[in-house]
């Protein structure tokens, strides 16, 4: 099992992250701004409070259509007559660099296909400022507010999405769980919860098994390292920065820290608990090159394997050949990307089955 190795000091964190930060805008900004085709755009932008972390900050907020307006094609600004699908989407950067717009790409293939939906893109706070449980609690809220506000942007609560990649596919399957946690405490509080409904969830190479070590996972997958445009450096400085020792869960009643915890590797989660906790239809998409293919692999088995009769209704997704971790970021300015077209392409498709047969199976459950 993976042991945490110590940690460097948050000031030697905070000035890697800025280099690294600047790195990933530089890519981001030439993916969205010289790749063909151009991405839409945010149609609104808000800030709102956490309330869950217990270190209290902002939340941002970005919210994609595929008008530029929060009107549906057709409709009229004095009379709205539709509810529309929600994607809740959770960026990658390992917990630690990244921004909301990097997924501009991603959003604007939904976007053209279900011309009806609105994409909010979360900007969670980051790692090392802000490390494990922060980025899975501000997802949280940020959902909760979603659905809290839903009339006010007549988002349809019965289709609610969530997606993510890498760190972002991580939070798309924590998530769930810790939002289950969170109804319960509301429900002891007030003595009432949301009945929060999610309709699907959409993971791309996402981090599911954090008891193994970064060596373990290169060991499952020997060709990641060899292909991999990711140092070993920066992996290090995404664990140092996000799973720092102090904020780590701890095995029951023991300080011993719990790598295999489900907020920390979902896929090692009681299937009790999935079950309770996830729709009924998820799809995870793998890169072929990436050190998380073989536990991405196994978590998506593990639920195929509970299909039917199980709980799940269907469990989607697949291998990309031939890909490295994040290849769907990279700029491809007027080449072009068929691998990113191929998952985007499947994984759309995955959505519109997940809005159409939404409402059935689709309860994070509160324990009531």
């Amino acid at each position: 099992m993976a042991t945490p190795t110590p940690l460097p000091t948050r000031t030697d964190l905070a000035k890697k992250a800025s280099r690294y930060r600047l790195y990933a805008g530089i890519l981001s900004w030439l993916d969205r701004y010289l790749s063909w085709p151009l991405p839409t755009r945010p149609a609104l932008e808000l800030t709102i409070p956490s309330t869950i972390s217990k270190l209290p900050g902002p939340i941002q907020l970005y919210f994609f259509t595929a008008t530029g307006t929060l009107l549906s094609p057709g409709e009229d600004e004095e009379q709205p007559h539709t509810k529309r699908p929600v994607l809740i989407n959770f960026h990658g950067g390992g917990f630690a660099i990244g921004h909301p717009l990097d997924d501009a790409r991603w959003i604007a293939a939904v976007l053209q296909k279900h011309a009806s939906a609105v994409v909010v893109s979360v900007g969670y706070r980051l790692a090392p400022e802000h490390p494990f449980p922060v980025p899975m609690e501000d997802c949280v809220d940020a959902m909760i507010w979603l659905w809290e506000h839903a009339g006010q942007y007549r988002l349809d609560r019965g289709r609610f999405v969530l997606c993510g990649d890498s760190a972002g596919g991580n939070l798309c399957l924590t998530v769930p769980l810790r939002l289950r946690e969170e109804l319960i405490k509301r429900r002891e509080r007030q003595g009432e919860s949301p009945g929060i409904k999610l309709a699907g969830l959409i993971a791309f190479y996402p981090s599911t098994d954090w008891s193994r070590s970064r060596i373990e996972r290169d060991a499952t997958n020997p060709i990641a390292s060899k292909k991999s445009m990711i140092t070993p450096e920066v992996f290090k400085f995404f664990d140092d920065s996000y799973l720092m020792l102090e904020n780590l869960p701890r095995k029951d009643g023991t300080d011993e820290i719990d790598m295999a915890h489900p907020y920390v590797s979902p896929g090692l989660a009681p299937m009790g608990l999935i079950l309770a906790s996830y729709p009924g239809d998820v799809a995870i998409y793998t890169c072929g090159w990436d050190q998380l293919l073989v536990e991405g692999n196994e978590f998506r088995e593990r639920l195929r394997g509970f299909v039917g009769s199980g709980g799940m209704r269907s469990v989607g997704g697949m291998v990309i050949e031939d890909v490295v971790h994040g290849f769907d970021k990279r700029p491809s300015f007027f080449l072009g990307n068929g691998s990113r077209e191929k998952m985007y392409g499947d994984a759309v498709r995955q959505l519109g089955v997940m809005w159409k047969e939404s409402g059935v199976d689709g309860d994070v459950r509160d324990g009531s």
